[in-house]
């Protein structure tokens, strides 16, 4: 479990590991954004996870990263499909980041010798429960503050017009850059020369 943990809290792909920040920022505009982006990412993570396991042992040596990349791609584009087909507006919302996040599940994937099952398995749902809280928390801020909703819920009615900028880029980038700030003062890391 502890490996779980790791990936949700102390070694949290957005917060800790600052991976996906080109997403968080231009993607999650809103709660809703920043969640559908989290559980994308999670299940991406978790079924590539779960087919490498199964699949690279059976892979000559010279093809596994090749093949890692193949089974990302070729998820992700599934999943954008099903997406697109379901919520064409909500595809519009997420933009042209959504496909970025192979990347950053490719950083993810291990290339060493192969863990039990069981820890594969608990790592990519640590790092995937990791990627929705962090985002959906992002989105939840930026909703807040730039329009004064959450989930699409009016919470304030009168929204001040310099908070607004949180919907953003620029806001994005600052309201991010304070949550990496708080995740390190929380977890006691982040700011040394030698990280």
């Amino acid at each position: 479990m502890k490996i779980f943990w790791e990936g949700v809290f102390r070694r949290n792909p957005v917060l800790v590991l600052a991976m996906g920040l080109v997403p968080a920022v231009a993607i999650t505009t809103t709660a809703l954004n920043g969640l559908i982006l989290g559980i994308s990412i999670a299940l991406v993570v978790l079924i590539s996870s779960i087919i490498n396991y199964v699949v690279i042992p059976l892979t000559p040596v010279s093809a596994r990263l090749s093949l890692r990349a193949l089974v990302l791609i070729v998820l992700v584009v599934a999943l954008y499909g099903i997406i697109l087909h379901t919520s064409p507006g909500l595809v519009a919302g997420l933009g042209i980041f959504f496909p970025f996040m192979v990347a950053d599940a490719f950083r993810l994937l291990k290339t060493e010798e192969q863990p039990p099952f069981t820890d594969v398995v608990l790592e990519a749902l640590g790092q995937g429960l990791g990627f929705v809280w962090a985002l959906t928390l992002i989105g939840i801020v930026r909703e807040f503050l730039g329009l004064g909703a959450i989930f699409g819920r009016p919470i304030v009615t009168t929204v001040l017009r310099p908070l607004s900028l949180a919907t953003g880029v620029p806001g994005g980038l600052i309201i991010v850059g304070l949550l990496l700030a708080l995740a390190n003062a929380i977890t006691k890391q982040g700011g040394e020369l030698n990280d």
